[in-house]
């Protein structure tokens, strides 16, 4: 029977015959459901030559066969692994009794790992009792050490060492001696405690630090008493003695206080008597080195707006004195009294350094604003100065009362001075800049935070601003005496003396208060509204008197015009300029009607008279109106004809003759150009106006005289030339 005769390679027998190292390798093969379908094939009653009934049992002999050999195999190899075992059973043995051995030892190492763990339990159970013992050791170490140091604290604020009391009768007073003081305030105040008088241990202390504090106390005092009049000695710097000395021993005062109350007074009251005296003297000097630089002449109710009281003596004596020609007074030795003339500079200079007067050996006099800006700036440092070291070296905590003690004296001086100048000033530009100078020094102290000098502020300004309203109202009754009694009068058309004094004065006032807010504070918006209607009715008043309508209306447009000049110069706002701006309006309009009047009289007069008998007449009724050359009722054609000849034959003269007068009037070249141009314009417009009246009365034909008409052009040409020529 042929072998492996048609088996697939994938075969189960097919894959048990496979060798590997020519040892033939059987794998297992489940037949169970091949037996199970050749059962059923014989339950059945296959037929055997069926081919598949004939394929099944050629399987099952096949799988018989296949049995036999396995089982041969095995017994084969069962012989085979027992010859191997008796071969190796010494191997065997051997690897046994290693076995034994190593159990022997494992069981060794696990009774002495249970001997280890029984000692490590022990060990750690002494470990918990140590650290309990450690935390009761450590908790008594700190109530000993915390018993210690309260004992320790307790015995030095009671025990008065040797030492303490070396230190406190017999060291130098310096830096080191402010600690060996600290140490005794310290067992002062330990004593002190109501808790601790019970202690005899304090009580047998109490009397030696009693007179230690005695001891502490005298020396101290006699330290301080010392020092403070150390501050006598001429040319002392008081506030470094201050500062890098007393303040150094701020302590003593403090210690002063709270163990001698009594001492520590007397101390005090030593310093304030000191220190008055001192800045009272040097103040007393510095002003009066100061006064020595003040202009020589300062201004007298003689230099008011208008001099009531003349010096040259009589009514012909105050008359030259308001023109000017009173007094032989150089100006730069007296001063401008109206005029800023760059004082408004000390504005700009109120945190420079103060005048320091040995230094100026040169003859520069300074007006007394100037003077006085310099010796506030002084008292304002120096004040600041002493507040901040009162505060500090006897802790008046922002108390004023001991600084007023020290200071009094010195402001009550500066105030008695300044009122005592006051009585005599009549310099209101002065005042003011006075007033801006002690307005800008208390914001300063605001900004510094130091109120010290408040009351002492607001007493300056009480006397300046009461001071300056009598010195405006002194000017506004000369100007209403002058107006009244006609005390002053014009020689002439030019600008008034009084006038510019005025234009100045209001200027000056206007740009210092200007210059510190948005207009005028109340109390100058008054007197100088007053001020300004008097100065109005004098110059009405002295133009009134003058000779001629015209010269009247020429000083009046030139003393308006100065006033404006002035003002806008200072740049003064609208509201100051307006009345004065109307005012020469009004009477730059007389004045033009008045040189029409002078020399086109024909002209100005028939316009005037005629215009109403053709005002009726309107442009469309002359062009369709049929009536002939007759002229309107009212309209006289000879004097039409006589004014259109004579204005033909004389314009140009009379225009000349028009700019020479104006050109020789007005003292403001500019203000007359203007006045000029305005003139001319009003001229040519009376003759548009003289023309239409001839066109109206003459609407078919103009008359044989309109030929001698002028144009317009021509006019306007000459007008062009006269502007140019003033250019």
């Amino acid at each position: 029977e042929p072998t492996g005769a048609g088996r697939s390679p994938g075969s189960p027998m097919a894959d048990s015959r496979k060798e590997a190292d020519g040892t033939p390798v059987f794998e297992p093969v489940d037949f169970s459901d091949l037996h199970d379908l050749i059962k059923g094939a014989q339950e059945a009653g296959t037929d055997k030559d069926d081919p598949v009934a004939a394929a099944l049992e050629l399987g099952v002999q096949e799988t018989k066969r296949v049995a036999a050999e396995i089982d041969s195999h095995l017994h084969v190899l069962e012989d085979e692994s027992v010859g191997d075992y008796v071969d190796s059973f010494q191997s065997f043995e051997d690897l046994h009794q290693e076995i034994m051995a190593t159990d022997a030892v494992l069981e060794k190492m696990e009774r002495m790992l249970g001997t280890f763990q029984s000692d490590l339990s022990t060990i750690s159970d002494e470990i918990r009792m140590l650290q309990g013992d450690s935390l009761q050791m450590n908790m008594k170490l700190r109530n000993r050490r915390a018993l210690q140091s309260l004992m320790s604290e307790y015995v030095s604020s009671v025990v008065v060492s040797p030492q303490l009391v070396r230190q406190i009768c017999d060291e130098e007073i310096n830096e080191a001696y402010l600690n060996y003081l600290s140490e005794l305030n310290k067992k002062l105040d330990h004593v002190k405690q109501q808790e601790m008088q019970k202690l005899p241990s304090c009580a047998q202390s109490a009397p030696e630090l009693e007179k230690l504090r005695t001891k502490a106390v005298a020396r101290i005092k006699d330290f301080l008493l010392q020092k403070i009049n150390a501050l006598k000695k001429p040319k002392t710097n008081l506030q470094i003695l201050q500062r890098n000395v007393l303040v150094r021993f701020k302590f003593f005062t403090q210690f002063l206080g709270e163990h001698h109350s009594a001492v520590a007074d007397e101390v005090k009251a030593h310093y304030v008597g000191t220190m008055s005296s001192v800045y009272l003297k040097q103040f007393k000097t510095y002003v009066s080195s100061l006064q020595k630089l003040e202009l020589e002449y300062s201004p007298t109710k003689a230099d008011l707006l208008v001099n009531n009281e003349g010096q040259s003596g009589g009514t012909a004596g105050r008359i030259w004195d308001n023109l000017g020609l009173g007094r032989s007074v150089q100006l730069k030795d007296k001063g401008n009294v109206f005029s800023l003339s760059g004082r408004d500079a000390i504005l700009n200079e109120l945190e420079k350094d103060p005048i320091i007067a040995h230094t100026h050996k040169d003859k520069v006099k300074y007006y007394h604003e100037q003077l006085f800006r310099s010796h506030q700036m002084l008292l304002m440092d120096t004040a600041t100065s002493e507040f901040l070291f009162l505060n500090d070296f006897f802790d008046t905590k922002g108390d004023h009362a001991l600084f007023v003690d020290v200071f009094g004296k010195t402001t009550q001086f500066f105030l008695d001075s300044l009122e005592g100048f006051l009585s005599t000033c009549w310099d209101s530009v002065g005042l003011l800049l006075m007033i801006r100078i002690v307005d800008f020094y208390r914001k300063t102290m605001q900004r510094r935070q130091v109120k010290c000098l408040d009351s002492y502020l607001d007493a300056l300004q009480l006397l300046l601003w009461p001071r300056l309203r009598v010195v405006l109202d002194a000017n506004i009754i000369s100007l209403r005496k002058a107006c009244q009694q006609n005390l002053v009068a014009a020689t002439n058309t030019n600008p008034h003396l009084v006038t510019r004094r005025y234009a100045e004065l209001a200027a000056s006032l206007h740009a210092l208060s200007s210059a510190e807010s948005s207009g005028l504070p109340d109390t100058l918006t008054q007197p100088l509204g007053t001020m300004q209607k008097e100065v109005i009715a004098l110059i009405t008043s002295m133009a009134a008197r003058l000779d001629g309508a015209e010269n009247s209306l020429v000083f009046l447009v030139n003393n308006y015009d100065l006033v404006l000049t002035v003002f806008h110069e200072r740049h003064l706002p609208r509201g100051a300029t307006a009345a004065f701006e109307d005012l020469l309006r009004e009477q730059v309009q007389k004045f033009v009607e008045s040189q029409l009047m002078r020399y086109y009289p024909d002209l100005v007069m028939f316009v005037k008279n005629t215009e109403p008998a053709v005002a009726n007449i309107s442009e469309s009724s002359i062009r369709t109106s049929g009536a002939g050359q007759s002229p309107p009722p009212g309209v006289d054609v000879q004097k039409m004809e006589q004014v259109v000849r004579n204005f033909s034959q004389n314009w140009k003269k009379e225009t000349d003759r028009i700019h020479q007068y104006v050109m020789v009037s007005f003292s403001n070249f500019s203000n007359g150009m203007e006045i000029l141009k305005q003139v001319l314009t009003q001229l040519l417009l009376y003759y548009t106006r003289l023309q239409k009246v001839i066109t109206k009365s003459f609407p078919q034909q103009p008359p044989a005289f309109a030929h001698q008409l002028v144009s317009n052009t021509t006019i306007l040409m000459e007008i062009k030339q006269y502007s140019r020529s003033l250019v």
